[in-house]
């Protein structure tokens, strides 16, 4: 199973909404959106191919209609429908699931349907689990000592034991005395941990977890987060997770991170940056104007240009990553007002979009007076304005690839900054001697909004 899709149709508040995820690549995925926009919907949705009872018993009968359906497909080749049944009163499937399927697809869902609110009881095994620690007929399971060791930050499980029962395994920490701790009676999160480990363990290929933070402390968020990236490279299994916590959200890397939102009945996932999700759903509501830029280099850049210049609004300058974003962002508060007034936004771009025919010559748009902060400092670069650098040199500083790479301008002056050999603000001062009447010129502009 290396692809997995699924199309929901008439469910709840969605009319139509597609999730694909390519199992290929084993990696993890962070759905994120507001509530009620679906997220669970779409959990369940997974669960239901391998539990076909699940909108049974998680969900009222009256988010079905005649034409609500489901369909699932699964490597281009095989595919399951699940199409509303009248006696039943929810969505049906007429034939089996594959036993291979079932076997990879794990969901864990939120508050009260998960498992790790259904803390297992343990008596009918309790009496054997005594009996391996006494006859120490246990194992020490290494990797998930350290796992949970470094997400919490302690030493507290370094005398964890595994003990395997009928082709199971279970866990307890020993205490003194042959007494011991199992792990149901560890908390939510440390249960929680433990249970996703062993779904890890058994290489399921699918795990899907609603709400992953729920359980966690901040800090223990954060840490897992780190060790399921790693996880999922090592054992070739894929972690689809929805969450509200920024702290996790600021973790993942920029393919990792989705956005869902909803319109007039259609649900769209799309690939967003931390800092365009975080603008959505944690407004910044308290500002009279917005900036809203690329990237923190061109932020930093502004708030430079704007340094003692006399203001007379609050204002805040919001990094969301790349210029198509910032503009659907800036289109979004058009009908959404997620900052305010359309005339109290304003994006501001890199001059390499100036001549592009969908941004220029329009009032809500300001440009930088050069192509990037890293592209015009690159140009001097190469003119030799900081000295000559051989390439030894450049290796010495851990430069990577040759200057006629693509991204060599961001390189270089990460480099000069990583290295001490020039502040940012010794190189927007740089700039600055350079391009004077310019950026005197759009520090005009920029006072000018801001002051409006």
């Amino acid at each position: 199973m290396l692809n997995f899709k699924l199309q929901i149709k008439n469910i709840q508040h969605i009319k139509d909404f597609t999730f694909e995820v390519d199992l290929s690549k084993n990696k993890i995925m962070s759905i994120v959106g507001k509530n009620g926009v679906g997220k669970t919907l779409l959990f369940k949705s997974i669960q239901n191919l391998v539990t076909s009872n699940t909108f049974s018993k998680t969900s009222n009968k009256h988010i079905f209609n005649q034409n609500s359906e489901i369909i699932y497909t699964l490597d281009l080749n095989k595919s399951y429908v699940f199409s509303y049944n009248d006696s039943v009163e929810t969505i049906d499937l007429k034939e089996s699931v594959d036993d291979e399927i079932i076997r990879n697809i794990n969901v864990e869902l939120p508050i009260p349907f998960g498992e790790r609110f259904q803390f297992r009881r343990f008596g009918e095994i309790d009496s054997q689990i005594r009996t391996a620690i006494i006859t120490t007929k246990y194992n020490k399971p290494k990797e998930l000592i350290e796992l949970l060791n470094f997400i919490y930050d302690s030493n507290r499980f370094d005398n964890l034991i595994e003990v395997e029962i009928a082709k199971k395994k279970f866990y307890a920490i020993v205490l003194d005395d042959n007494y011991y701790i199992r792990e149901d009676y560890l908390s939510s999160g440390e249960y929680f941990v433990i249970s996703i480990y062993k779904l890890i363990q058994s290489r399921c290929k699918l795990i899907a977890i609603d709400e992953i933070d729920i359980s966690l402390d901040a800090m223990a968020q954060v840490r897992f987060i780190k060790k399921l990236r790693e996880m999922t490279y090592k054992y070739e299994i894929n972690l689809i997770f929805s969450t509200h916590s920024l702290g996790i959200m600021k973790m993942l890397e920029s393919d990792e991170l989705f956005y869902m939102d909803f319109n007039d009945g259609d649900c769209i996932l799309e690939n967003k940056s931390y800092n365009y999700i975080k603008s959505l759903l944690y407004g910044f509501t308290d500002y009279d104007k917005y900036l809203l830029v690329e990237d923190d280099i061109l932020k930093d850049f502004i708030e430079f240009v704007l340094d003692e210049e006399k203001l007379f609004h609050k204002y805040i300058i919001l990094p969301i990553g790349g210029a198509d974003n910032v503009i659907k962002l800036m289109e979004k508060n058009k009908s959404k007002e997620v900052f305010g007034k359309v005339e109290n936004v304003k994006s501001i771009l890199d001059g390499d979009m100036s001549s592009k025919t969908a941004y220029k010559d329009r009032i809500d748009i300001l440009f930088l007076p050069f192509e990037s902060v890293e592209k015009e400092f690159f140009e001097y670069f190469n003119k030799n304005e900081f000295g000559v650098f051989s390439g030894e040199q450049l290796k010495s500083y851990n430069f990577q690839g040759t200057l006629s790479d693509k991204k060599a301008d961001k390189k270089i002056y990460e480099m000069f900054i990583k290295n001490n050999l020039k502040t940012q603000k010794e190189i927007f001062e740089f700039l600055k001697s350079k391009k004077e009447i310019e950026i005197n010129n759009f520090k005009k502009k920029l006072s000018d909004f801001l002051n409006k």
